[in-house]
């Protein structure tokens, strides 16, 4: 009875089907991989591996590709990470005895020797399983800074720790993190060895260290802490400030006129600074193990390469927020950064990352309503049109133009497009969904020069995958497996 059953069901599906299609799915499980190769072309701007269908001109074929990617085609050049120390790249590395254990806690390490923390909310719901990690937030992402002393009832932590009772330092320190699992546990000495690089290597640290140093002295004297946003040298080339560039310390009455977006730390009044994302200090603040020495990052100020840029006046002189990630987040030869080997500690870095990014452009939207004409859409006919008849319940809207990726408008002019297409062209014949492949063999081999794993590297998981998504739909607007395509978005 099976056997009858198999036999009709071919017959009904060979009816169902035309001879050329069964043809085609013959022909594609004859297809041999596609293989895009190793990330080995480099820019030659900014010496940035990419893949070769990555370049900028994809209709010429050279062997000097241009790429935009990475420094927007030389407009872009920003200061290389600096060498950190010994300790630290052997820990990255894996070549010191405790590298496993580090790296398997690296995000337990670095929030040991933060000065910030995070105002975003941490689901640590998500990696309860055998899934591979993940690092997902809800909520606004922001980082803040306390106050230099704690209070009476609450233990010392974040910045405090460079400044009170640094006599019981590293058990201070310890006693924050208690993980009942016995592979978590915190090596005591690793963490004096990388207290002891910090009091040596770090700026931000040795700024917080005068003001222990000052109230041994005047314990009495009100003091505050000024971190200067704004510096005179260039930041592309003198990104290691000295510690009078970086800090000022205020004794006595602070004069409260303008001061822009410096942060200045009290002494002492139990509340929470929000640290704002264009400050150089937003990320060495964060992440002190990526950036040991508390070198400068982003800020408005970073111009634009003056050789490569033109003259026009419409012409940007000044490096996005955008642009400096992309840059920064790109291996390199001449580069070996400790960002990529972070694991776990990279997808947080990601992901604060966009956070400032979409923080940025929210930002600008909220600046410029006039520009993209929000009175009209916050107007009194969108008030009417959503049934609001009482005034007072009528305030001030921040409108989000279609051009916000991710929003309300974006999302449904995409529908309204797709929806288009359906009514001029008719409905679409096959529905596909693709996935990205973490064994992929271009993936795999990428990650296994550094012996990392494809969870903790998404960006190279995500660069692999547009690349195939893109050969797919070339594929497919050759017409030879589906037919011409008459219409596409």
């Amino acid at each position: 009875a099976n056997d009858i059953h198999c036999n009709n069901f071919s017959e009904e599906l060979s009816v169902a089907i035309p001879s050329d299609n069964f043809n085609m799915f013959r022909e594609s499980e004859n297809q041999q991989y596609l293989d895009l190769g190793d990330m080995t072309t480099g820019c030659q701007k900014c010496g940035a591996l990419i893949w070769y269908n990555e370049r900028a001109e994809k209709n010429v074929s050279t062997s000097i590709p241009v790429v935009s990617l990475c420094c927007q085609k030389g407009d872009v050049m920003l200061p290389y990470m600096i060498e950190p120390p010994a300790v630290i790249r052997m820990l990255f590395n894996g070549i010191d005895p405790r590298s496993s254990q580090f790296l398997l806690n690296i995000r337990m390490y670095n929030n040991m020797f933060a000065f910030t923390s995070m105002g975003g909310q941490i689901e640590y719901g998500r990696n309860i399983g055998g899934g591979p990690p993940q690092f997902v937030i809800t909520g606004q992402n922001y980082h803040r800074i306390g106050t230099l002393l704690p209070s009476e009832v609450h233990p010392p932590k974040f910045v405090q720790l460079y400044i009170y009772d640094t006599q019981n330092e590293i058990s201070n320190r310890m006693s924050h993190f208690s993980p009942d699992d016995p592979a978590s546990v915190i090596d005591e000495h690793l963490v004096k060895e990388l207290l002891h690089l910090m009091d040596c290597h770090n700026k931000l640290v040795k700024c917080f260290r005068m003001v222990r140093d000052y109230r041994l002295i005047n314990e009495s004297v009100p003091i505050k802490l000024r971190l200067f946003r704004n510096r005179i040298s260039d930041s592309r080339t003198y990104n290691v400030p000295e510690v009078d560039e970086i800090a000022a310390l205020i004794v006595g009455d602070f004069d409260t006129s303008e001061i822009g977006r410096d942060i200045i730390v009290n002494e002492k009044d139990g509340y929470l600074k929000r640290i704002h994302e264009t400050h150089p200090k937003y990320l060495p603040l964060q992440y002190p193990l990526l950036f040991p020495f508390g070198e400068d990052q982003f800020n408005e100020h970073i111009e634009r390469n003056q050789i490569s840029t033109s003259a026009s006046v419409n012409k940007r002189v000044r490096v996005t927020l955008r642009e400096f990630l992309a840059f920064r987040l790109q291996e390199r030869m001449i580069e070996d950064s400790v960002i990529f080997k972070s694991r776990r500690l990279f997808q947080q870095f990601v992901v604060d990352s966009y956070s400032m990014l979409e923080a940025q452009r929210l930002s600008f939207y909220r600046e410029n309503q006039s520009t993209i004409r929000a009175g009209f859409l916050a107007g009194i006919e969108e008030a009417v049109g959503r049934g609001d008849i009482d005034a007072s319940s009528v305030g001030a809207r921040i409108v989000l133009p279609s051009s916000f990726i991710g929003g309300r408008r974006y999302m449904f002019n995409n529908c309204q497009d797709a929806m288009t297409l359906c009514k001029r062209y008719g409905y679409p014949d096959l529905f596909l969904t693709v996935t990205c492949n973490p064994r992929w063999v271009e993936i795999q081999r990428h990650l296994s020069r550094s012996g990392n794993y494809a969870c903790f590297r998404p960006d190279i998981c995500c660069r692999v995958f547009k690349l195939k998504l893109e050969e797919m739909m070339n594929d497919f607007k050759k017409g030879d497996f589906f037919g011409w395509v008459i219409a596409s978005k």
